[in-house]
């Protein structure tokens, strides 16, 4: 769950478009591991932790196709999750939400100052895929 938290800070500390597409990035990768990793903790939620994850898996293909997306850096990436830790669902659906509404709303901001149409088109279709994930998790995490 760290890489989680850790992702809506790193995003909250971005604005310029290459910053935005490059934490967003890595944030939907973080959101493909760590649903793909609790999938199976809960039958109830198995269904929307499967697509948010295809939702995610889309929205960082979104990204990759910006022309603004900065080249690659190599960095250390943690584990999804430490398997030895038991998360409830509900925690995982509801810190996966955050991400997702931050991503949608992050993205959408910074798709309207793009420059070019590539960009605008990738971030929208990108936060299209967090709005997704979003609804998804909602339903899979009680009130």
């Amino acid at each position: 769950m760290d890489r989680l938290t850790g992702a809506r800070h790193r995003l909250a500390g971005t604005t310029d478009l290459p910053a935005v597409l490059d934490v967003a990035y890595d944030a939907f990768e973080d959101l493909l591991a760590v649903l793909r990793h609790h999938q199976e903790d809960d039958e109830v939620a198995f269904p929307a932790f499967v697509l948010a994850a295809a939702a995610a898996a889309n929205g960082r293909d979104w990204i990759a196709g910006a022309d603004g997306l900065p080249p690659a850096m190599p960095r250390e990436r943690e584990n999804a999750a430490d398997p030895t830790v038991c998360v409830p669902v509900a925690d995982v659906a509801r810190i996966a939400s955050a991400l997702a509404s931050d991503l949608a709303t992050r993205l959408t901001a910074v798709a309207a100052s793009a420059g070019g149409a590539g960009d605008q088109q990738c971030c929208q279709g990108a936060a299209a895929e967090a709005r997704t994930m979003l609804a998804l998790l909602s339903g899979a995490s009680p009130p």
